[in-house]
């Protein structure tokens, strides 16, 4: 693959090389140039100077600079960013960037920056990181190897998009039931997805209509999923890998011998896919669920009258979790809980994958108006002052220490934080830290504090006292205790399997694309199918994903998994 290297970056190298590093081992040797760098950073320039950043994942709020903390960072930095979000498919409006030439200074391009590696549209970060690069050198520390693109390409074209020292926080991943139905079953074991099912059927059966804060009868929905569109891999995909004991989406991986297979047409998976049809001809699931857009699925999670879902938190909690709080009906938001397919499965919400950030992560073009002072400007991100600004807000305004030397939000912000779900986008609280290069939760800053706002004892402040009551009934303190723990699982050597597609060639990437689409599909075909036919469905449908190449792809993707290993050693 080609690359473009720019007059800067030429001198950058030409700079690096007089001191007896090559690209290939700057990083490496930087460590004992830590002064020189820190030096570097410290004289970043603060004149005026805006960089379009285009961020590849449709988000709310994320694109404005108006915020009180957007601002803060202009005047600490001279830096304004013009920001576009991803409005629908990320994949299809890079390739019309990269079609046209008309490319932002900075890009977050999710899993699709390779289409910019193909057009020499990204910068080699490698050297730049070693001269302008001191805050991220400390921040990656030893998971820099992990930022290599790949066995063929061993440079680096972004800063991982992961927390770097993540602690385990409450769960992402899990099937969800509203607390009333937990508090009226009396607090059953909700382990397997005979466990969820009864719950919700048992409810459901004594529960057929709520009574909205309207005073308005209404049918009860048992089962909601939010099955279109991007909705298919957070509420169907995802979950069924999960239940079967995997966890990386859209693989399934053993490690003796290294084998990957593509989840979705496992036995396994069928067995998942099964339950969902029982659920489905059971009039248990939604009749909408795959027709509805987003903002229909959230209105109903709102009104207070679906009893279950399976879901990303980070889809509901804001918005909905808000609306239903700020209404009194805090017995009707969720609770989080690991369900398998039988009680032999463990559910691996937290086996520990290492640093996930490689494949993904800010990346500077070759189109970018200052390189230098971009690289200055993702260092200065990635430094202390920055973390705390984006995490926290401005001290004095937002938060404080107390007299105990603890940084804490004023009571005022923080009863905005758990109740206006617009709070992100008036101050700019949370918004400009993913996929920025950050520290993990685990991270304490030079004060002792941690950097990140959403340690478990920060998000645990915001827990209801309806959910603090299911968690004592359940003898826990913390969602996140009901699940598995890190230590009952096997390290996994290669990070997260589906970061590892990014960086295989286009012609394996457009089996991906076809394979996923056969899935989304029949997906819902096999889910409301009659229970004599489901079986013929599910014929058809590996049919299909072996005719599309899904065979040939696995050995593929095993070869890519066992060359991510290698590279890491």
């Amino acid at each position: 693959m080609k690359r473009v290297v720019s007059i800067v970056l030429i001198i950058i190298m030409a700079m690096a090389s007089s001191l007896g590093c090559s690209s290939e081992n700057a990083i490496e040797n930087s460590f004992s140039n830590e002064d020189a760098a820190a030096s570097i950073s410290k004289n970043m320039p603060v004149t005026p100077i805006s960089f379009s950043v285009y961020i590849g994942e449709i988000s709310p709020f994320t694109d404005t600079w108006d915020t009180p903390v957007a601002q803060k960072i202009t005047e600490l930095t001279g830096v304004s960013l013009k920001i576009e979000n991803a409005v629908g498919d990320a994949k299809q409006r890079i390739s019309l960037m990269v079609a046209s030439g008309d490319l932002p200074d900075i890009i977050y391009a999710n899993t699709y920056l390779n289409l910019l590696m193909d057009v020499n549209g990204v910068e080699k970060l490698d050297d730049l990181i070693y001269q302008y690069g001191s805050n991220i050198k400390k921040l990656y520390g030893d998971e820099l190897k992990r930022l290599k693109w790949s066995k063929e390409k061993p440079n680096i074209y972004c800063l991982g998009d992961a927390g770097v020292g993540d602690e385990d926080g409450d769960p992402v991943s899990g099937f969800c039931l509203q607390h009333a139905v937990v508090k009226e079953a009396g607090y059953p074991q909700i382990k397997t997805l005979m466990d969820f099912e009864n719950a919700i059927k048992n409810y459901y059966a004594k529960h057929p209509t709520f009574k909205g804060k309207d005073g308005k009868e209404r049918p009860t929905i048992p089962l909601l999923l939010n099955g279109s569109d991007w909705g298919y891999f957070i509420s169907i995909s995802n979950p069924a890998n999960l239940a079967t004991g995997y966890t990386d989406d859209e693989w399934a991986i053993t490690l003796n011998p290294i084998e990957a297979k593509r989840h979705i047409i496992t036995e396994s998976n069928k067995e998942y896919f099964k339950w969902l049809n029982g659920m489905w001809n059971q009039n248990l699931i939604d009749k909408e669920s795959f027709t509805q857009d987003v903002e229909q699925y959230k209105e109903k999670l709102s009104s207070g009258r679906v009893l279950g879902i399976i879901d990303a938190s980070w889809n509901y909690e804001g918005e909905v979790h808000k609306a239903l709080r700020s209404a009194g009906l805090e017995d009707r938001m969720y609770g989080r809980y690991p369900c398998t397919l039988n009680e032999t499965i463990k559910y691996p919400e937290y086996q520990d994958k290492g640093y996930i950030g490689f494949g993904s992560g800010m990346a500077i073009t070759s189109k970018c108006k200052d390189k230098i002072r971009a690289m200055q400007f993702l260092n200065w991100m990635a430094g202390e002052e920055a973390q705390i600004l984006t995490n926290w807000g401005i001290e004095g305004v937002h938060w404080k220490y107390d007299n105990s030397g603890k940084r804490v939000f004023f009571p005022e912000v923080l009863k905005q934080m758990n109740e206006d779900a617009e709070f992100r986008r008036k101050t700019g609280i949370g918004l400009y830290v993913y996929p920025w290069p950050r520290y993990g939760t685990a991270y304490r800053d030079s004060t002792g504090n941690p950097l990140s706002a959403n340690t478990i004892e920060e998000l645990s402040k915001n827990y209801t006292q309806t959910e603090r009551d299911v968690l004592s009934a359940y003898g826990v303190k913390y969602w996140k205790d009901l699940y598995p723990q890190k230590g009952e699982f096997p390290v996994k050597p290669y990070g997260a399997a589906w970061k590892i597609e990014g960086s295989m060639s286009n012609e394996w990437i457009a089996i991906t694309n076809r394979v996923t689409e056969i899935s989304k599909k029949y997906c819902p075909k096999i889910i409301i199918a009659k229970p004599e036919e489901f079986d013929d469905m599910w014929i058809e449908f590996i049919k299909e994903m072996e005719e599309a190449g899904v065979r040939e792809f696995e050995e593929q993707f095993t070869k890519a998994l066992k060359d991510r290993i290698e590279l890491w050693k």
